[in-house]
């Protein structure tokens, strides 16, 4: 019998797969994953705000398919928008499907608040509009951010983008690890937790390598959407060696 505990939706930005492994490798027993995209290919402005009437369409279909819960991904939309808009589209969103629906960037500001975070470091491959998008974001819960720049991989910038989204595709997670140890150090500040943001590169195995060797929480963008949707369920979900987020210590707090 699959699905008895629950079935997500998860509602991806691009066709990439690498997301899609971190939730169904982590699922525990009795949960099922249900996979969809929107097919975002370019890091363009004007194609990430025609995503929303998508995302919608394909929400309903989750629910048609039995899902419990939708969650969304795919940061740049919601950033150029701002909260108050992620906000009302995730209750709009939720009233027309009657399922609860995680955004991303909100459950990334709640797990920070969680860990009781104040300063963190960001660390994204974007430009300054969506940096400071992050920035004006994370400011309404309180924190202060200091941000890295974006990662330049390729010498190549695309719109919104530090490196191209499909050359996202060959950022190892050796690659996270040192732009954001170097990126740290940097800095010039002391920080409580480094942010990653973005499904794009391989950010997850970095994760606990960073909290072991710098000495600082790490919350990657995904593992926060994860761990928000799990907690919406009611279903206990702890993880060893994926950073301390998924320790089992952290509820989220209310906003």
């Amino acid at each position: 019998m699959f699905a008895w505990r629950a079935r997500i939706g998860l509602l991806k930005p691009t066709h990439r797969g690498k997301t899609f492994a971190f939730w169904f490798k982590h699922a525990p027993e009795g949960v099922e994953i249900v996979p969809t995209f929107i097919g975002f290919r370019s890091g363009h402005k004007d194609s990430f705000l025609k995503g929303f009437e998508r995302a919608e369409e394909i929400a309903v279909q989750l629910k048609e398919v039995g899902c419990d819960i939708i969650s969304v991904s795919g940061t740049p939309p919601f950033l150029l928008k701002g909260l108050d808009f992620e906000r009302q589209w995730a209750a709009n969103l939720s009233k027309k499907i009657g399922l609860p629906v995680v955004t991303p960037v909100e459950p990334h500001a709640i797990a920070l608040k969680s860990m009781n975070v104040k300063r963190v470091a960001l660390a994204t491959y974007f430009g300054n509009e969506l940096n400071q998008g992050i920035v004006n974001h994370f400011s309404r819960f309180g924190l202060e951010s200091k941000v890295m720049p974006g990662l330049d991989f390729s010498g190549q910038k695309e719109d919104l983008y530090t490196t191209p989204l499909l050359k996202l595709d060959e950022v190892s997670y050796m690659d996270v690890y040192r732009h954001c140890k170097r990126g740290v150090e940097r800095l010039g500040a002391s920080v409580d937790a480094i942010y990653i943001n973005g499904g794009g590169w391989d950010a997850a195995p970095a994760v606990d390598l960073l909290e072991r060797d710098l000495k600082v929480k790490v919350v990657w963008a995904i593992a926060a959407e994860m761990w928000m949707a799990y907690h919406k369920l009611k279903i206990e979900l702890t993880l060893a060696g994926n950073g301390s987020l998924f320790s089992g210590n952290y509820e989220p707090v209310a906003t």
